[in-house]
């Protein structure tokens, strides 16, 4: 399959300006074939309401908030079929060239139909390694005794009344040991900023 780069600008949600120039490999999912290397390729998400309602009941009951985003989430899970890429564009290796060699994906690259659930189901399964219960009502919810944890593909944010408990919480996650699996995580502390979305916390006091 051909090898696809996918350029992207971030930008600061207040002030619109340019944070981060991202150059992102991915295979070309559009030349997969179903029943010979993917099936399946749906993914959940949390929901907007779930979000939303866990939000406010942090603010309403002074919980504590923990942004955390996954740092090249999918590459993190290892690969579902045996699938084989082009030299990316651009890269040239002496000796070596398209008309002779290929690459053989060990990971879980961006691109494939089935990536995103490949990678849920590899996060999932480190969650439960934890101690964490997944909600009956929404597939990308957790909790853990007083914490809980909710996902959107790469963006999750643990909340609670203790610090501590999501402390031990992300800990534990990031322990290959614990967690049966290796999870590179970067802390972003209390909630902000969240799926393009800016969270502010007004307060009005009232005599």
């Amino acid at each position: 399959m051909d090898a696809v780069w996918a350029m992207k600008r971030k930008r600061d949600i207040l002030t619109n300006a340019i944070t981060k120039w991202k150059a992102r490999l991915n295979v070309h999912g559009g030349q997969q074939e179903k029943g010979v290397n993917y099936e399946e390729t749906y993914s959940p998400v949390a929901m907007w309401t779930s979000i939303r309602t866990l939000l406010a009941l942090s603010i309403l009951n002074k919980w504590h908030t923990r942004q955390v985003n996954f740092v090249l989430a999918f590459l993190q899970a290892p690969i579902e079929y045996e699938l084989f890429m082009k030299l990316p564009p651009g890269i040239k290796i002496d000796g070596v060239s398209n008309r002779t060699h290929c690459l053989q994906l060990l990971r879980n690259l961006y691109g494939q139909k089935q990536a995103g659930r490949v990678w849920n189901r590899f996060l999932v399964e480190g969650l439960l390694n934890i101690g964490f219960t997944p909600s009956k009502v929404d597939e990308c919810g957790f909790y853990k005794g007083n914490v809980i944890f909710f996902v959107y593909v790469d963006d999750g944010c643990f909340i609670g009344p203790n610090k501590d408990d999501i402390d031990q919480a992300i800990a534990a996650l990031k322990n290959p040991e614990v967690a049966k699996n290796e999870y590179d995580s970067e802390d972003r502390g209390d909630l902000a900023d969240y799926l393009g979305i800016n969270f502010d916390k007004l307060c009005c006091n009232r005599q």
